[in-house]
């Protein structure tokens, strides 16, 4: 089941009390409207009376055993504390399909897709990445490149990607700047994905062993390193 709850917040402009809506787990599978929000980017996401839009940044645990996913969203100020967040992320997963699960549902942790996200565009880019089979480590590859290419991505200073569509001939992504602000949307070529998948897995890691922290994959491992 999802656990949804009623809460106050107040508005970042004109600090009226805002009442919200807020899930702090959702279960893709029992309610495909939830899951809706997320895609379309509505999920958490509210409007006060004087027009400013606020985003509550929350922990969400979002699980779809239909599709074998299992993903922790943390808030993305905490990605600072990775490897916390990591741990709990473990002890979670360990009491839902360990020793202590039960029987009937032990076998399904060998088919489910674990990650740590940080933020509700982290995870929808993890979505929609495994709905249409796309590998999120190629992904967090071709952005690490799009980014070092880009000069006017640069000169927005653009640090984030995320991807919102796939396309017969195009990726299209939501652009993050370093003050949080979203610049644009770009689309980059199907086919650079599928250069990048071509080299495998093994020789990506190589090359870039930090976009990958057990369940936490993503180029913002990158950007930990050089903080």
């Amino acid at each position: 089941m999802s656990i949804t709850h009623e809460s106050i917040v107040d508005c970042p402009r004109c600090q009226l009390p805002v009442r919200v809506f807020v899930a702090d787990s959702l279960n893709a599978g029992r309610h495909p409207g939830l899951r809706a929000a997320l895609l379309d980017g509505s999920l958490h996401r509210f409007t006060c009376v004087c027009d400013y839009q606020i985003v509550v940044d929350k922990y969400l645990l979002y699980f779809d055993h239909g599709r074998g996913h299992f993903f922790f969203t943390f808030p993305r100020t905490q990605i600072t504390n990775l490897a916390a967040c990591l741990a709990e992320a473990r002890e979670v997963f360990e009491l839902s399909f360990g020793a202590q699960a039960p029987d009937e549902v032990r076998p399904l942790a060998a088919q489910t897709m674990v990650r740590v996200c940080f933020g509700l565009d982290q995870l929808r880019d993890k979505v929609i990445a495994d709905d249409h089979g796309l590998s999120d480590l190629v992904l967090e590859e071709l952005k690490c490149e799009v980014l070092a290419e880009r000069a006017e991505l640069r000169e927005l200073q653009v640090i984030g990607l995320w991807l919102v569509g796939v396309h017969a001939e195009t990726l299209e992504f939501l652009t993050q700047g370093l003050d949080g602000t979203r610049p644009q949307r770009i689309k980059i070529p199907r086919a650079a994905y599928d250069e990048i998948a071509a080299r495998g897995h093994a020789e990506i890691l190589a090359a870039r062993p930090s976009l990958v922290n057990g369940p936490h994959v993503s180029m913002l491992g990158m950007l930990l390193e050089t903080a």
